[in-house]
């Protein structure tokens, strides 16, 4: 055996938790994402509709090319889209799509109760107590599992099996244990083997892992034969069939990616399978070794590989990965330092980050058909499952080893390698689900998906860099409580970003993005009024100003601004005082007598005063307080007038303000970051606090706004006007708001990474002139007293719970709009707003496809709405025509009275043009549009003058009604001129009324 270290004999394995319960999870829920979304086009191709026909009259076309603008369109159009889709199309029901992974789960339920009695049927296995001297051996496992286990497992044997190996099976309440025949018959000729295979046996008991391996197996079985399969060989056969039938190349990269994404799907679950049941081995191995069964007596004999080349160990450590029980030589080596149990696997982080980009893509594939129903909220629930799976992983795999480091006095991970593996965990979840390809292979911005990585770096060093506060501060006893927080506050940060990710951060990946005068129009749309940006720099802002509004109004988003840092505030500010963390001290934090039995931390380990974040967050304050007065003394020499003081005059005060609490922010996170320890938690603190702060100051600032003559920008005179009611319009303040909490943790990455490259590449410079580095002096704590004590508590209570506050404030006046479905927010004004900002682009298609998108349109609604503009214009250009007497338009009252209807009539087909498909020729569109203009303005011009008899106001409207219907029979005539076929049958029968639109 090798030589041990003081230190690595104490310990403990069991230290936080082993963390397969999460690889578990993650097995599961992959599963029931999968099994639902694998399910849906199956479903889908099982009923038949006229899906096709809404994308085709919606104007998209299926070349790879343009996938981007083609979703653009159907975005831009979804007031017509989804109730197209809803009568021709209709989606299969909830019911059915839930049903997949219901009976998924419960197939696998029903595996792991079969698979015990599997194993022990009648021809493969024998019950021990009807073997001859069975009551022996049954009595020598009896006193090996005395004092050890809770039950004793029932004994079976199996006579045929020659190797001295045993098994164990069942559940935890029914534990089986099955001993080969060559370990019976070593019982007595080798009673050391005996004794420590059964006691390796028995640590599977203690340690309760029997049903959660059972019901991995069974998970994985159940995936294989009712999901993975059925699925290649149904859409297999599809996709052949459509090749053959001469598919274009987006629909074949779609069928190719529907088929790669099952396989790329089970091999996640065979890795993370063969994690989980290799952890079990390891950790009964340590269990049986506590126990003093003579382990080292069986590995004895059991061969060490020798040195292979090099592709041989690449070959090797690939295979490890896969085995479902680890290599002799890793056994030993565990016995002596449990270091493989505590390391940051890559290959997990990969995994979780992999799983957890496909579970969510998948669990959105389940509401997808029903889009409909869609709202913030219950995205952001859909987003929390994979958060709470990479939460769980992530936080468990580097708490783990960095209290491990704490223990032994070594450096602890910084967390950097686990991130970038999550990250492109996350990424390639991204590419295979094509989630930020769509129907591409390749997304349209690569740059976008560095921010993935970004953030996963940012969220692995977070999580060390509060473990390691807990691990320098923590009074208690115990680490719990501390990981508790941490792996709540991840979580809510992980559900934003996949939220946001969904919604925006995919979309962008793609290649979508807003047009540029789109920005400007809607700017001015969110923020009306009389007033002008001083100076006008709505370009400028308009950009950062939309991005940054969707992502800080994800429901979570303020609480996980907030909870980024405040959990190192928390855990900063209960350090101890003197004598070392508590959890430390304690000989049960480490296994009982086996514990740390040191009473003082290491000097590395213990954590600087807290001012290493306050006094830069005061710092970030005083600069946020000033600019913003800066920015009202700047305001008030534009002297704008009383009535001028509105709409973007008020927008630009309010986001100059932002920007000066921005800038506070940044000062303060540059600050806090050129310490020396503890940058990322010292820039949380201090920029989190600044930024709390500063938006106090600004938000009593223009409260007052009127109060001191110098600063006023608003008000005139003296009074008490709160910010959230002077900056109402367009939701200016709770966008302020919501944006100096989201600016905050963002800004104290950047700095902290801007920080960390300085420090290297200073170390890089002055490693090659020869000059040492300096070594970071650990900063000794000193414990505060009195009133210094009393002010520390109250401001470790007072400061999160405003923030705290701040944040679930900002969520319930959201509450309402963000609880709202996507039909019932998609308006004709959001619409219009959307094409606005995006922009609709007419694609370059074929001729031939041209045409089937025009015959769509016409066929699914347009066809009815230009008959009867054209019914309703010939009617009144007949009636006016009989009016007319000695080539002179007599207009009567009667005559007015008889037409109205037809004027009704034609605004109600003009309102039909706003909520229905564009036209796809773009000829065709613009005189349909113009119709609809044409129409809305003299339509109600001609009620108004039948209701007064306004004669002069009657013949203007029909003036400008008869140039609408001429319009419209111009559309009429470039559709059958694009159609090109009197025969087709679009043209036959009565015309089909569009579906009506989601108002």
């Amino acid at each position: 055996m090798t030589t041990v270290e003081p230190g690595r004999a104490r310990l403990d394995e069991r230290m936080l938790g082993a963390g397969t319960n999460s690889r578990f999870a993650l097995l599961l829920l992959l599963l029931v994402a999968a099994s639902g979304y694998l399910l849906v086009p199956v479903l889908s191709a099982l009923r038949p509709g006229d899906y096709l026909g809404c994308e085709l009259a919606a104007g998209i076309d299926f070349d790879a090319a343009h996938a981007v603008a083609a979703a653009t369109r159907m975005v831009g159009q979804a007031l017509a889209f989804l109730p197209c889709v809803a009568r021709y199309a209709p989606p299969p029901p909830m019911w059915q799509i839930l049903a997949g992974p219901a009976v998924v789960v419960a197939a696998a339920a029903a595996v792991t109760v079969l698979l015990p009695l599997s194993k022990q049927r009648r021809g493969r296995c024998v019950r021990l107590n009807l073997v001859p001297g069975g009551s022996e051996i049954a009595a020598r496992v009896e006193e090996l599992a005395a004092g050890r286990v809770a039950q004793v497992p029932e004994l079976f044997m199996a006579p045929a099996a020659a190797t001295r190996s045993a098994a164990v099976f069942g559940t935890n309440g029914r534990p089986r244990l099955l001993l080969n025949g060559g370990l019976v018959a070593c019982r007595t000729t080798d009673p050391r083997t005996f004794d420590a295979v059964v006691l390796h046996e028995l640590g599977h008991v203690a340690n309760r892992d029997l049903t959660i391996t059972h019901a991995t197996v069974a998970l994985w079985r159940t995936f294989i034969a009712l999901v993975i399969t059925p699925f290649l060989l149904w859409w297999s056969g599809l996709g052949v069939f459509g090749i053959a039938a001469g598919a274009g190349p987006a629909l074949t990269a779609v069928s190719m990616r529907y088929l790669a994404v099952p396989v790329v799907i089970a091999i996640v679950m065979r890795f993370a399978r063969a994690d989980v049941l290799r952890s079990r081995e390891l950790y009964a191995d340590l269990t049986a070794s506590r126990w003093g069964a003579p382990l080292e007596h069986v590995w004895a004999a059991m061969p060490t590989p020798a040195g292979h080349p090099r592709l041989h160990r690449l070959a090797s450590l690939l295979l490890d990965q896969v085995r479902t029980h680890p290599r002799w030589e890793i056994r030993r080596d565990t016995l002596d330092d449990p270091a493989p149990l505590f390391a940051v696997s890559p290959l997990l982080m990969f995994l979780t980050g992999a799983s957890a980009t496909l579970m969510n893509f998948h669990l959105m594939g389940h509401i997808a058909p029903h889009v409909a129903i869609l709202s913030d909220w219950l995205g952001q629930g859909l987003a929390a499952v994979p958060a709470a799976v990479v939460a769980a992983v992530a936080t468990a795999v580097l708490w783990r080893a960095v209290v491990r480091a704490a223990v032994l006095g070594c450096p602890a991970p910084a967390g950097v390698r686990a991130g970038l593996w999550l990250g492109l965990g996350l990424i390639a979840g991204s590419l295979i689900s094509g989630q930020t390809t769509w129907s591409l292979w390749l997304p349209g911005r690569w740059w976008v998906l560095v921010l993935v990585v970004a953030f996963a770096v940012a969220l692995t060093c977070w999580t060390s860099q509060c473990a390691r506060l807990a691990a320098a501060s923590w009074p208690g006893r115990s680490l719990r409580w501390p990981l508790a927080l941490c792996l709540i506050a991840g979580w809510l940060i992980l559900s934003a970003w996949f939220a946001w990710w969904n919604y925006y951060g995919a979309t962008y990946a793609t290649g979508f993005w807003f047009d540029p005068e789109g920005l400007r129009s809607i700017i001015v749309h969110w923020f009306p009024g009389v007033g002008t940006a001083h100076p006008d720099t709505t370009a400028v802002m308009a950009q950062t100003i939309v991005v940054l509004r969707y992502a800080a109004y994800q429901p979570v988003a303020p609480a996980a601004a907030v909870a980024a840092w405040v959990t190192p505030f928390a855990l900063w500010a209960a350090r101890t005082t003197g004598r070392g963390p508590g959890w430390l001290r304690s000989r049960d934090a480490a296994g009982g007598d086996r514990a740390a039995a040191d009473t003082t931390a290491p000097v590395v380990w213990q954590a600087p005063t807290l001012r290493q974040a306050t006094a830069p967050a005061l710092m970030g304050a005083v600069v946020a307080t000033v600019g913003v007065a800066g920015v009202q003394a700047w305001l008030h020499t534009l002297h704008a007038g009383p009535g001028q003081r509105g709409g973007m005059y008020a927008f630009s005060y309010a986001i100059w303000s932002l920007w000066a609490i921005a800038a506070g922010t940044l000062v303060a996170a540059l600050a806090a970051a050129a310490s020396a320890r503890f940058r990322l938690p010292a820039a949380l603190i201090a920029t989190g606090i600044g930024a709390l702060l500063g938006l106090g100051a600004a938000t009593a600032l223009i409260s007052v706004d009127g109060c001191i003559q110098p600063l006023s920008v608003l008000n005139d005179s003296c009074a008490w006007r709160p910010a959230w009611r002077q900056l109402q319009g367009g939701g200016t303040f709770d966008l302020v708001a919501r944006s100096t909490l989201l600016v905050a943790p963002v800004t104290a990455v950047a700095a902290t990474a801007a920080a960390a490259l300085f420090r290297l590449a200073r170390r890089s410079i002055r490693a090659k002139g020869g000059t040492p580095a300096p070594q970071q002096v650990a900063t000794t704590s000193h414990g505060s007293t009195g009133r210094r004590y009393a002010g520390a508590m109250l401001s470790a209570v007072g400061i999160p719970c405003a923030a705290l506050a701040t944040a679930a404030a900002l969520i319930a006046g959201d509450a309402e709009t963000q609880l709202a479905s996507k039909a019932q927010l998609v308006t004709v004004a959001a619409q219009t707003t959307f094409q606005q900002t995006a922009g609709l682009p007419v694609l370059p298609v074929s001729q031939d496809m041209r045409r089937r998108q025009v015959h769509a349109w016409y066929r699914l609604g347009g066809r009815y709405l230009l008959v009867n503009a054209a019914r309703n214009g010939s009617w009144m250009a007949t009636q006016l025509r009989s009016a007319v007497r000695d080539h002179q338009l007599e207009i009567t009252a009667d005559l007015m009275a008889k037409v109205r209807p037809a004027c009704q009539n034609m605004m109600n087909v003009a309102a039909w043009e706003p909520v229905y498909f564009q036209v796809p020729d773009p000829g065709a569109q613009a005189s349909w549009h113009q119709f609809g203009l044409d129409a809305r303005s003299a339509g109600p011009k001609c009620t108004q003058a039948a209701d007064h008899t306004d004669v002069d106001a009657f013949r203007r409207s029909m003036l400008g009604l008869l140039a609408a219907a001429e319009k419209a029979t111009d559309v009429s005539k470039r559709i059958e001129a694009i159609i090109d076929d009197p025969s087709d049958p679009v043209y036959k029968g009565e015309p089909a009324e569009p579906p009506q639109p989601r108002l």
